[in-house]
């Protein structure tokens, strides 16, 4: 059944943090009309499973992608793009210490996602057994003390950084996200902080994409052409890495 002329042709369920520039590499690709969902990707993936099949899905862990190839949902997945974690301060509060200094310290309220919902928080809790090697009891801590705020639900009609309204209302003091979702904290909420963990503790994000196993070839197209040169420079500029 042909599509009517206000529905979109094609779908795209994708992780909350690729929304800017996700937004960005849609608009500069004339061509078949997109509608694109962000969320945690967890939650997407649940809405896979039970039969709500994008064209393509773009999770920020590409397990996701792959494990839905191997149900036969997904006609192809493969990794994609690159993040990693940073922590952010809201306005008014200095980070002017290591990172897991201030992560760990008992007067700021730590905010992330919610792991198994959001992979955002899964790499938060790798981050945490990071850092309890080299200072044993902080994973215990950081544990106890991190808010999940985020992941639990997809967000609808958001147009705002998640991260800037959470560190504008003081939810939390201090967040663990990705580095592209600070930058684009900075950018919408003045004054807002951010340094990247080091190497050592840090957690390395790889996103996948997955294209369905029902996609027609207008999504072939799309899918191709999220992986060109293109596309790619404009993830890079957001702070992803190939």
């Amino acid at each position: 059944m042909a599509a009517s002329a206000q529905s979109p042709e094609l779908r795209i369920f994708a992780a909350g943090s690729l929304r800017e520039a996700l937004g960005e590499v849609l608009a500069s690709r004339p061509g078949a009309k997109v509608e694109a969902t962000f969320g945690p990707s967890g939650v997407l993936r649940g809405r896979i499973e039970k039969g709500d099949v994008p064209d393509i899905f773009v999770p920020a862990a590409w397990e996701h992608a792959r494990e839905l190839a191997k149900r036969g949902l997904m006609r192809e997945a493969k990794p994609y793009l690159k993040n990693s974690l940073c922590l952010m301060a809201a306005p008014g509060i200095a980070l002017d210490r290591d990172p897991v200094d201030m992560a760990l310290d008992p007067k700021l309220k730590l905010g992330t996602s919610t792991p198994g919902a959001d992979p955002s928080g899964d790499y938060a809790w790798q981050l945490f057994r990071n850092i309890d090697r080299t200072r044993p009891g902080a994973f215990a801590r950081l544990d106890a003390k991190a808010l999940k705020l985020l992941g639990k639900e997809v967000p609808s009609g958001v147009t705002e950084s998640p991260y800037a309204t959470i560190l504008r209302e003081r939810k939390a003091d201090v967040f663990i996200s990705y580095c592209t979702g600070a930058v684009e904290a900075a950018r919408a909420l003045p004054g807002v902080t951010w340094a990247r963990f080091s190497d050592d503790v840090n957690v390395s994000a790889v996103y996948g994409i997955g294209l369905s196993a029902k996609a027609p070839r207008e999504a072939e197209d799309l899918y191709r052409f999220l992986s060109s040169d293109a596309a790619l420079a404009i993830f890079e500029r957001h702070g992803f890495a190939r």
